[in-house]
């Protein structure tokens, strides 16, 4: 085979795997949340939220028993709830909570995928508005 020829089909290997990673590239999903602009302006209400469930030392204890999230406020509280599914947005849920007046919101689990879960609690009790995060695993369907 001649030298030129090698050089040609290097260069056309070269091309291809250039192309395929491009493609590739385009094709891979967003890791970044769809209403980042708005999160973003957002973000000195929510740090301000966090900080307070800190200075209040207000974190919801929370246990799961028999397919049930239980949690725990501090004070009795009204708010949301957001189950993230982090490898999956489509499993993503809302929920409204309203505890009773010990502060206990009990959430059933039925319907969740076994894994991992990331809770966002956005809540407000005593006129004071709050905001936690953290992870949990199920043992779901």
């Amino acid at each position: 085979m001649h030298w030129g020829k090698g050089i040609v089909i290097g260069m056309m290997a070269f091309m291809c795997y250039i192309i395929a990673m491009g493609v590739a590239m385009f094709r891979q999903p967003d890791d970044v949340d769809s209403h980042y602009y708005e999160k973003g302006l957002a973000f000195n209400t929510d740090y301000d939220k966090e900080k307070q469930v800190l200075m209040d030392n207000a974190q919801p204890m929370i246990n799961i028993e028999a397919n049930t999230l239980l949690v725990k406020f501090a004070k009795p509280a009204k708010g949301t709830v957001d189950l993230k599914r982090p490898d999956n947005d489509k499993l993503d849920r809302h929920i409204n909570l309203q505890s009773n007046q010990t502060g206990n919101v009990a959430i059933p689990l039925n319907q969740l995928k076994q894994g991992r879960w990331q809770l966002v609690f956005n809540w407000e009790s005593s006129g004071k508005k709050y905001l936690y995060t953290t992870e949990v695993y199920t043992h779901g369907r």
